[in-house]
């Protein structure tokens, strides 16, 4: 089983900020679409190390994983298997970021498409 570790603050940046490419150099869609996205296709799982990070904005964390499932690359049970996110300095990371997936899931299944 091959596992892919991204130490967001040592392999990304310590302090990513925006939604957009053209927000930032360091915006949650381009690590989403040039770190994690690869990655995931990559390998059996990634594991995300979400420590040592300046104050990131909810923005960046909708892009990057929420976009996972709202782009249709993956979903939601598809992340479950393959995406393991690991915090020690803040106990509640992991369940915010968890929640733009299920938020991003929840807005895809009840799309009606015309």
């Amino acid at each position: 089983m091959k596992n892919k570790i991204i130490n967001l603050s040592k392999d990304y940046n310590n302090a990513p900020a925006g939604r957009y490419c053209t927000d930032s150099d360091y915006s949650g869609e381009h690590f989403r679409k040039e770190l994690l996205i690869p990655a995931l296709k990559e390998n059996d799982t990634v594991t995300i190390i979400l420590d040592d990070l300046d104050g990131i904005g909810s923005s960046f964390w909708d892009e990057a994983f929420g976009g996972l499932v709202r782009d249709g690359k993956f979903s939601k049970e598809d992340l479950n298997k393959k995406l393991i996110l690991k915090c020690d300095d803040d106990i509640y990371l992991v369940g915010y970021i968890k929640s733009f997936i299920n938020e991003a899931y929840s807005i895809n299944k009840n799309r009606v498409i015309k």
